[in-house]
């Protein structure tokens, strides 16, 4: 019998979300590693791929039986308890799994958790499918729960960074302190999802958190405004497993921001060139953290992409969503990571709270000129996320929640209205950068 089964809630059209299922949910492959390796018996299941691991997505998913076939693996399992994984836009799903796994075994723990639940654990305790809320990191507090209700150690109580009812009553736990030293984690269990169905299954994670205060982010207020790194030996270590357990070599390391310190990214530099196998990477940065120096030596380590949080081509919205950027330092750094081989992917959002006509015309004209030096250009709708300034302070800020669908929160739906646009007027600025961005390459004009 599974003691514990932990589950990826599903994005709603995860068979054309490409971005859902991009690599295997590290969260999870986390969560799995640290009971394993505390003799537990766990099993995983990411909804976003199919639960058919002889269909490749694209290539007979079905995407009217998941849930069903759902139903089917936690009977047939029937796990002592269910941990499901969400973010805002899974949040409705993960509601109607809980109530699957309850439906089949009403004795069945339900635990949820993920960045949406943390900020929220009131209202997803309101359900009564819902047992368990964990808040921010998740390793040694799962451990700790399947510990409980498998070996009866411990108390409730006692469980830091938990939200649950008693009496009746919501009860939040104190926090859980975040994790120091982040090596003491064991590598993500990656044997367990099924690699071949991800377009990049050599997703690592470097570090947690994120040392920018953007309004738009909930990275800062999840990791408690600090920003943990793991040491550059550890990172590689994984990078060799990676390669002699499942033969990858094209790595994407998904941290919030990748670039933050000069003589760690240099190190990690360093060590890539000493392995025995080529490889190469992507990553994320901030385009006020990288150097020419720094950029041509990822280059050389195998650096071919970095995506620049860039989100505006004014100055003034800039500064109002403290993104703690210059346009200045984004044609800077766009033309040394060019310079240096490496293609920036730079993306966007629109509109922010104070953008007019003019200033979405700027950064139009951004948006053209950095794809006729040749990089790539990302558009997300601004969304406001439990956790972050803009969901916070949203009515001070001019903006106005026009859905209180939480599957609409997917970055690509419009959600809200702004003081100078209406959600149709989103709508139609999406719709028509959209049509840009399907043209054919060539000299975009916006």
């Amino acid at each position: 019998m599974t003691e514990v089964l932990l589950i990826n809630s599903p994005v709603k059209m995860p068979e054309v979300d490409l971005h859902a299922r991009m690599g295997p949910p590290l969260g999870l492959g986390y969560l799995s590693a640290v009971l394993l390796q505390n003799d537990f018996d766990v099993d995983v299941i990411d909804m976003n791929v199919p639960l058919d691991h002889d269909h490749r997505i694209g290539w007979g998913f079905d995407v009217r039986q998941p849930l069903e076939q759902l139903r089917d693996r936690i009977a047939r399992v029937h796990p002592l308890m269910v941990g499901i994984s969400a973010c805002t836009e899974t949040y409705p799903n993960a509601l109607k799994i809980v109530r699957i796994a309850k439906e089949v075994d009403s004795e069945i723990t339900t635990v949820l958790g993920g960045p949406h639940v943390t900020f929220l654990s009131t209202e997803a305790l309101e359900r009564s499918e819902v047992d368990i809320v964990v808040r921010n990191e998740g390793e040694f507090t799962i451990l700790e729960l399947a510990g409980y209700f498998r070996d009866g150690h411990g108390k409730l109580d006692e469980i830091r960074g938990i939200s649950f009812r008693k009496n009746g009553n919501v009860v939040s736990n104190p926090d859980r302190p975040l994790i120091k030293d982040l090596d003491v984690l064991p590598f993500p269990a990656r044997q367990l999802f099924p690699l071949q169905l991800y377009p990049y299954p050599g997703n690592v994670l470097t570090a947690r958190g994120c040392p920018g205060r953007c309004i738009f982010c909930a990275a800062a207020a999840m990791s408690g405004v600090r920003y943990r790194m793991r040491s550059p030996e550890n990172v590689v270590g994984e990078l060799i497993r990676l390669f002699e357990d499942h033969h990858i070599n094209y790595f994407v390391f998904v941290d919030d921001t990748f670039t933050v310190f000069n003589n760690r990214t240099m190190r990690l530099c360093d060590l890539i060139d000493e392995l025995s196998f080529d490889i190469h990477w992507s990553c994320t940065g901030r385009v006020n953290t990288v150097t020419k120096g720094m950029l041509e030596r990822m280059a050389k380590a195998g650096c071919d992409n970095i995506n620049f949080g860039i989100e505006s081509g004014s100055q003034r919205i800039l500064d109002s969503i403290k993104k703690g950027i210059t346009l200045r330092q984004v044609e800077d750094a766009v033309k040394l990571a060019l310079e240096s081989g490496i293609t920036p992917v730079c993306s966007f959002m629109i509109p922010h709270p104070d953008d007019t006509e003019e200033t979405i015309e700027k950064t139009k004209k951004l948006m053209n000129r950095l794809l006729s030096q040749g990089c790539h250009i990302s558009i997300a709708v601004t969304t406001p996320f439990p956790g972050t300034h803009l969901y916070d302070h949203a009515k001070e800020l001019g903006v106005t929640m026009m859905s209180d669908k939480w599957e609409d929160f997917d970055c690509s739906t419009p959600v809200i209205a702004t003081k100078n646009f209406s959600q149709e007027d989103i709508y139609r600025l999406r719709l028509g950068i959209t049509d840009f961005m399907n043209r054919p390459t060539g000299h975009h004009k916006l």
